[in-house]
């Protein structure tokens, strides 16, 4: 497999921990049964239920997470408009899912995580990145660049990487997360003399 670039890591705290696992698992919007909710007094404590059947969905194995920062991670994602919940009409039921803040948090969380697998089996063709972005999404191109040779890509231009392996979906995703799908041009084509593309993949472990 390719070497990658390494980058510094900063530990996640406990609060972190348990509010990337309530996101990610709102990927799916969820309902949660509980007790009839109603209109008198009761319904605070019916809502209390609710949220405690929630944590067990979150986490169902015997993870040490202390009770009050689950709740706490509820309620503050909830605040900070990261997720959303409503009760159904019969008031029976609370539905969970993520807000276009959350969802966007949830993209962010799989940028981190985003790869490529190598195929036991190369095809001869290779996959083109080329882009051209604008100086105003500076940012973008510099996440951009620094994520393909990360990824293990080879650059034989200033905007123009090449990869041996099928990528178009994950370069596609990368592209719209950053806002400059449009600047993004994948194709896939052969090259006469590869030589040296075939000599950096086969150094990075590539099977070409």
């Amino acid at each position: 497999m390719p070497k990658k670039k390494t980058y510094p890591q900063r530990q996640m705290g406990k609060h972190e921990i348990i509010a990337k696992r309530i996101l990610m698992a709102l990927v799916t919007p969820l309902v949660i049964v509980a007790t009839p909710f109603s209109t008198t007094p009761r319904y605070a404590k019916d809502l209390e239920e609710a949220l405690d059947n929630l944590e067990d969905f979150f986490f169902p194995g015997p993870e040490n997470f202390n009770e009050e920062k689950i709740r706490g991670s509820i309620y503050n994602l909830k605040s900070g408009g990261y997720i959303k919940y409503r009760t159904s009409k019969d008031k029976t039921k609370l539905h969970f899912e993520l807000t276009e803040k959350g969802k966007r948090l949830v993209q962010s969380y799989k940028l981190d995580e985003l790869n490529l697998s190598q195929q036991s089996k190369w095809d001869g063709k290779w996959r083109f990145v080329m882009f051209d972005i604008p100086e105003k999404s500076r940012y973008a191109r510099d996440i951009l660049r620094d994520k393909l040779e990360n990824l293990g890509f080879f650059r034989i231009q200033q905007s123009v990487w090449v990869y041996p392996y099928a990528c178009e979906k994950e370069i596609d995703f990368l592209a719209e997360f950053l806002y400059i799908k449009a600047c993004v041009l994948i194709f896939t084509g052969k090259v006469n003399k590869d030589e040296e593309l075939k000599v950096h993949f086969r150094k990075l472990g590539f099977n070409l």
